[in-house]
């Protein structure tokens, strides 16, 4: 005789799981997207290309602009910015020489503020990226399985105990 009595407890656990799994897969996603927001913006701040702080607070999940997409294992992140040179400072660009970029200097650091009397001119070079964005995928790639792990096991729990 085969016993089954715990079947129809299981078969009960299954489908209310079943019914969770579409919005906890939305609620890891969104975690890691907010996850990934924040290494982003840390390494923004450790390259130390940021004077204006309007790159750094111009991130967010689902952006339209600037778009990068993340995949971890099946599920897409798609990471928007509204500043249009956020590619120039994580890929580095070429300055169009004669241009004048107003602003000011202190010591060796030069903050651009737009309208101002005083600045520089550009002269013709390349200026080397960042790479920030690359180095936050980096991060991420080693960082959220484990996070993504854990919330995983955590519906398990919920569910199976």
């Amino acid at each position: 005789m085969i016993e089954i009595s715990g079947l129809k407890e299981f078969e009960q656990k299954c489908n209310r799981a079943s019914q969770d799994i579409k919005p906890f897969a939305g609620e890891c996603l969104q975690e890691a997207g907010e996850e990934f927001l924040d290494i982003v913006q840390d390494e923004i701040m450790a390259a130390g290309n940021l004077d204006t702080r309007l790159l750094l607070s111009s991130f967010s999940r689902g952006g339209a602009d600037n778009v990068w997409e993340l995949d971890f294992g099946g599920l897409t992140l798609t990471i928007g910015t509204r500043v249009k040179y956020a590619a120039y400072v994580n890929d580095g660009h070429r300055q169009t020489p004669g241009r004048f970029v107003p602003g000011a200097w202190s010591g060796d650091r030069f903050t651009y503020i737009p309208g101002a009397k005083t600045g520089m001119v550009l002269k013709a070079s390349f200026v080397p990226g960042s790479h920030y964005f690359d180095k936050a995928s980096e991060t991420a790639e080693r960082m959220l399985p484990k996070v993504i792990e854990a919330k995983l096991q955590e519906w398990l729990q919920r569910y199976f105990g």
